[in-house]
């Protein structure tokens, strides 16, 4: 696992309150930190409120370079604008950034809650595939509205993606923006997740929508195995059952030599939301719709599979040349109409047997 993440984990949050006081801001804006919740990669921080309506937000102080306050600030000036961006998405990052009246510089995020994603990887171990690719799609979706906004993550790691911790939520990423090197006038500027950054990224290249889709392949992976990515496909560490074919290709596609041009699949992150969300649905559809849509597969017979087909596909038999790895365009269309039919509609193939988030809420 890569080293110290951004975000504290529930065991390493002080019991005890700190109350740091109020934090007046050279520009007259108050906010109060009233509990520490540990030390992130980027500074101190403490779960405070914004004066004088008490809204809750999280404060950061982050390890500066005393005379490198007002750069970072500059920093932070652009980084803000560009913030306006994520309106209307999951993605929580810098609200505001100042000094104190006595020079400590602070930025402030959004309220910073739940469970973080390695924490549940941790406790209960890996996702049943339908799980773990609704969590990719959820990613995919959102990080595809913000590459159409112009901007870029550079990194996901577990520990700053927030789980949901009822149906009234949906997942959340945190982004310190440390690939685009926000933090480097600090005194140990933090660096790129050295496991679940693109090669490139952790290269100390300036971030791109390719790197993204590598790291939504890398967290695929890690939901799948509970383990960290590497040379090893998702199947060979864990039975995924009769569709791991296509979780390998889909990890193998995202994760693919992006210099070399391995992504020639999967171009952008729409192509790869869409991929997700298909073999998703393959998974939820009724085993009568799941025979239908093999069926299709090239040289398959007309008719249903037999149980030998299926068992094929399981254990992987043949060349990799009789099973493509990533779901077609055909079959992809024939799953997102199986999976829109409605009860009543007259499709028998229609049904979903699972909800695709199960009990990620509960404990």
């Amino acid at each position: 696992m890569p080293a110290p993440p951004p975000l504290p984990r529930g065991s390493k949050r002080s019991k005890t309150p700190v109350n740091a006081g109020p934090i007046e801001a050279g520009d007259s804006k108050q906010f109060r930190a009233a509990r520490r919740l540990g030390r992130w990669l980027v500074g101190q921080a403490f779960q405070g409120e914004i004066k004088p309506d008490g809204a809750p937000c999280t404060i950061v102080f982050p390890d500066l370079v005393g005379s490198e306050v007002e750069a970072w600030l500059a920093d932070m000036k652009l980084e803000l604008q560009k913030n306006r961006a994520l309106v209307g998405l999951p993605i929580l990052s810098w609200i505001y950034a100042g000094q104190t009246v006595d020079h400590r510089a602070f930025a402030v995020l959004p309220p910073i809650v739940g469970r973080a994603l390695d924490a549940h990887i941790t406790k209960q171990g890996p996702m049943e595939p339908v799980a773990a690719l609704q969590i990719a799609v959820m990613l995919a979706d959102a990080i595809g509205r913000l590459h159409s906004r112009g901007r870029v993550l550079g990194e996901l790691r577990p520990s700053s993606i927030l789980l949901p911790s009822d149906r009234t939520e949906t997942l959340r990423v945190v982004d310190l923006g440390i690939p685009r090197q926000l933090f480097r006038h600090s005194i140990q500027p933090p660096l790129p997740d050295p496991v679940f950054a693109s090669p490139g990224v952790r290269g100390g290249a300036q971030p791109r929508p390719a790197d993204d889709r590598w790291a939504v392949g890398a967290i695929l992976h890690y939901l799948l195995t509970a383990s960290d990515p590497g040379d090893l496909l998702p199947s060979r560490l864990r039975p995924l059952g009769p569709f791991s074919p296509y979780l390998d290709g889909l990890v193998g596609a995202a994760m693919g030599n992006l210099e070399a041009g391995g992504m020639e699949r999967l171009p952008d992150m729409q192509h790869l939301a869409r991929a997700l969300r298909g073999l998703r649905d393959l998974h939820r559809l009724s085993p009568q719709a799941r025979q239908t849509i093999l069926a299709l597969r090239p040289h398959a017979d007309a008719s249903a599979p037999s149980a030998a087909s299926l068992a094929f596909i399981e254990t992987g038999a043949g060349t990799q040349a009789e099973l493509p790895t990533l779901l077609s365009d055909d079959l992809l269309d024939s799953i997102e109409a199986l999976s829109s039919a409605k009860p009543g509609d007259g499709n028998s193939n229609s049904g979903v047997l699972e909800d695709p988030m199960g009990d990620l809420g509960q404990e």
